[in-house]
C-alpha cells in the first residue's frame, strides 16, 4: 500500500512537472512570437498593416515630388479608406466575379513594376532608360538572338517544346545562364502559350516585354529585402486597390470599363423624379458662351495636387507657367470665351468640335466650374470655367426623364458611398500606431 501511495504521488508530481514545463515553453513561445512577429502600425478587424508594410506602401505610392511632405497620419487616413473600399467590395460580390483575377493579376504587376521605377529613378535617374536598369542589374540579352534560340528550339523539338525549350539560354545575369524558365513564372498561363505561338517579328516585341518584367521583378526582390512587407498584407492591398475600381462602376464615379461591372440600381418614385427635373432643368439648356481657362500638365499625381490649389483659390495661370506641358497651354490658361455647340458659326455636333471644347462644354452644361483633371492622349487637362450664359427654348419631361433618372441616382450613389465607407470604417475599429515601439 505505501509503495502504490508514493508512486502514485511521484506519478503527480510528474505529470505536474510535465504540465507545468508546457506551459513555461508555451509563455516563451507566445513571448518569442509576439517579439519578432511584425509589429502592427495599422489594426483593424479586416486585418492590419505592419511596420514593414507601411515603409513598403509609403515607398511605392507616396514617394513622387508632389508628396513629399505627407505625413505618416495622411497615409494612414488613405490607407484606412482603402481597406474600407476592400471589405465594401467584397460585400457586393468582388471576390467572386469573374473578371477579378485578372484585374487582381494587373494590380500586382503595376505594383511591381511601380516600386522598381521608382527606385531606379533614384539609383539611376528620373529619365533612365531600361538598357540602363539591366546593366545595372548585371542582365545581360539581346532579344533578336535570344528569340532565334527559342525559335530553333521550337522547330527542332515542336511537340516536345514545354518540357525542354524553357531551359534555352537566353542571356546572363551576374554572369551566370539566364534561362527562359526563370522568366516562364512571371507569365499568366494564357501570356505563355500566347508567347510559343508568335512569329519571330512578334516575339520579339514580346520578349522585351517579358524581359522587362524580369527586369522589375529582379529590382522588386531587393526592396522587398530591404523594408521586409508581409506578403499578405501586400496582397490585401492589391486587392484593395481592385475594389476601388470595382467601387468607381458600383457607384457611377467613373466611366464604365475601368472595371467590366454594372452600376447599382436605385427605384425612385414618380414624384421624387419629377421634382429632381425641376431642380436641374437648366442643366437641359444647351451651352450658348462660357469663359474657360485651362492647361495640360504631365500626370495625373501633378493634376490632382493643382485641381486641389485651383479650388482652394490659385491662379490657374501661374499654375500653368510652372507646370504645363508646353507654351500652348501656358496661354490656354488665360481667361477666353468658349461658344456652345452651333453658336457663333461654331459645329454644331460634338464630332466635328475638339476633344477639349467637348470636355469643357460638358463640364459647362453640367454646372461644373473646376471639373475633374481628365486624361488626354498626351497630359492631363486641368480648367476653370466661369461666367456661363445658356440657350432658352421650353423643356418637356418627357423627353429628359431617363436623364433626370440617371442624374438622380449619380448624385445618390455618391452620397450612399460616402456613408457605406463611413459605416464601414467605424465597424473596422481602425487604430494607427506608427508612435508606438
Amino acid at each position: 500500500m505505501r509503495f502504490n501511495f508514493l508512486s502514485n504521488r511521484s506519478l503527480q508530481r510528474w505529470v505536474l512537472s510535465i504540465a507545468m514545463t508546457t506551459i513555461f515553453v508555451c509563455m516563451i513561445g507566445y513571448g518569442c512570437w509576439i517579439y519578432f512577429s511584425p509589429i502592427p502600425v495599422i489594426t483593424s478587424k479586416a486585418g492590419h498593416i505592419s511596420r514593414g508594410t507601411f515603409s513598403y506602401l509609403r515607398f511605392v505610392y507616396y514617394s513622387n515630388p508632389q508628396q513629399k511632405d505627407i505625413t505618416p497620419k495622411e497615409i494612414y487616413e488613405d490607407l484606412k479608406q482603402y481597406m474600407a473600399m476592400g471589405v465594401l467590395a467584397d460585400r457586393l460580390g468582388l471576390s467572386d466575379d469573374p473578371y477579378y483575377p485578372h484585374f487582381l493579376n494587373l494590380t500586382y504587376q503595376a505594383r511591381i513594376q511601380r516600386a522598381s521605377v521608382e527606385l531606379l529613378k533614384q539609383r539611376i535617374g528620373p529619365d533612365f532608360m531600361i538598357q540602363e536598369a539591366l546593366r545595372q542589374y548585371a542582365i545581360v540579352s539581346d532579344p533578336q538572338t535570344a528569340t532565334d534560340r527559342i525559335q530553333k528550339c521550337i522547330q527542332r523539338d515542336r511537340h516536345r517544346f514545354r518540357m525542354t525549350c524553357p531551359e534555352v539560354v537566353i542571356g546572363t545575369m551576374k554572369d551566370q545562364p539566364l534561362r527562359l524558365s526563370m522568366i516562364k513564372p512571371l507569365m499568366t498561363e494564357k501570356e505563355w502559350h500566347q508567347f510559343l505561338s508568335f512569329l519571330p517579328i512578334p516575339m520579339v516585341d514580346a520578349y522585351k516585354k517579358y524581359l522587362t518584367r524580369f527586369l522589375y521583378h529582379t529590382v522588386h526582390q531587393t526592396i522587398l529585402e530591404h523594408y521586409s512587407p508581409v506578403k499578405k498584407e501586400l496582397s490585401q492591398m492589391d486587392h484593395n486597390l481592385v475594389a476601388k475600381r470595382y467601387l468607381s462602376v458600383k457607384y457611377g464615379m467613373s466611366h464604365d470599363g475601368i472595371y467590366p461591372t454594372q452600376r447599382l440600381t436605385l427605384d425612385f418614385p414618380q414624384t421624387i423624379l419629377f421634382n429632381h427635373f425641376f431642380s436641374i432643368k437648366k442643366r437641359f439648356l444647351p451651352v450658348k458662351t462660357v469663359n474657360v481657362q485651362y492647361t495640360v500638365v504631365e500626370n495625373m499625381d501633378i493634376a490632382k495636387m493643382l485641381y486641389q490649389k485651383l479650388i482652394d483659390g490659385a491662379d490657374i495661370i501661374q499654375l500653368a507657367r510652372q507646370y504645363a506641358i508646353n507654351d500652348f497651354f501656358i496661354k490656354t490658361a488665360y481667361l477666353h470665351n468658349l461658344s456652345g455647340y452651333g453658336i457663333d458659326g461654331m459645329p454644331s455636333h460634338p464630332d466635328q468640335r475638339a476633344i477639349i471644347d467637348n470636355f469643357l462644354l460638358d463640364a459647362a452644361r453640367n454646372e461644373q466650374y473646376y471639373p475633374s483633371p481628365h486624361p488626354l492622349d498626351k497630359g492631363v487637362l486641368i480648367a476653370h470655367l466661369s461666367h456661363l450664359i445658356r440657350q432658352d427654348h421650353p423643356l418637356n419631361y418627357n423627353e429628359y426623364q431617363f436623364a433626370v433618372k440617371r442624374d438622380l441616382t449619380l448624385k445618390t450613389l455618391k452620397t450612399k458611398f460616402s456613408v457605406d465607407i463611413e459605416d464601414i470604417m467605424s465597424e473596422l475599429s481602425f487604430q494607427f500606431q506608427i508612435n508606438q515601439k
